[in-house]
């Protein structure tokens, strides 16, 4: 497969490249300031994506997946199996969950006058989450939301109308990403791959303690609360297979 002949690691514009996803090795409030600083000298049509150790397993296994991930602005590593991956290799990938982005996000826009539009999961679930958003912060200009069961293009006209400086998405895996792609001239700012951050905002997965997510076992967590997730489990012993020949041809390349 093309995709497996990729380069496991390499540097290369200040980017980590891990079998050529590139990833922007910031933080969190890394993160938040590149967008909002992109923002204000207006760019639109930013696409930020957050993928996970599943995302990155399936890039190795199908090209298509990994060009789909080689054409965001932003990639963030949403995953300690990617961390792990950067770090056999010499590198730091420091881990940014999407629920966190989005939220910090949201922090950015309220202090900064910035609008955000959500876009995704069920319309009752998404109800529940623009109410904790409105509550959480209360200077937040929610220009508008959209449940994600859609045919076609969805909302693209009405999002091109009130023109956010944010738009959450979180269709899953890579529709978001497809759809993000498609869309990123709709006349919003920065797009970004939420996927299932609205379900978690709305209380129907609460997520893992702190000291949970500090050992870097909320991919576990999260399939105890969603069994379907139980069967993307197989990425975890995939990329870690993959880190290990990876770094192994690595290693007896440079003997």
């Amino acid at each position: 497969m093309r995709g497996a002949r990729c380069p496991p690691f390499r540097r290369r514009g200040g980017r980590v490249e891990l079998w050529g996803v590139p990833f922007d090795p910031l933080d969190l409030d890394g993160f938040v300031s590149e967008i909002t600083r992109r923002l204000s000298r207006g760019d639109r049509g930013l696409a930020v994506f957050t993928p996970d150790a599943r995302a990155l397993s399936l890039a190795i296994l199908r090209p298509g997946i990994k060009d789909l991930l080689r054409r965001a602005d932003l990639v963030a590593c949403d995953g300690v199996g990617i961390a792990l991956a950067a770090r056999a290799f010499g590198a730091r990938l420091p881990r940014v969950a999407g629920v966190d982005l989005a939220w910090e996000l949201c922090r950015a826009a309220e202090e900064r006058g910035l609008s955000v539009y959500l876009l995704g999961t069920k319309r009752s679930l998404l109800e529940k989450a623009v109410a904790r958003l409105a509550g959480r912060f209360p200077g937040l200009e929610i220009a508008g939301y959209h449940h994600g069961y859609f045919p076609g293009p969805g909302p693209v006209e009405e999002i091109g109308r009130l023109a956010p400086d944010l738009l959450f998405v979180g269709l899953g895996f890579p529709k978001q990403e497809r759809w993000i792609l498609a869309h990123r001239g709709c006349g919003a700012g920065a797009l970004i791959a939420v996927g299932s951050t609205f379900d978690i905002w709305a209380g129907k997965f609460p997520r893992a303690p702190a000291w949970i997510r500090r050992a870097g076992f909320e991919w576990l967590w999260r399939a105890i609360q969603d069994p379907r997730r139980i069967t993307r489990l197989w990425a975890v012993p995939f990329l870690l297979a993959s880190i290990a020949l990876g770094w192994h041809r690595a290693r007896r390349g440079r003997t």
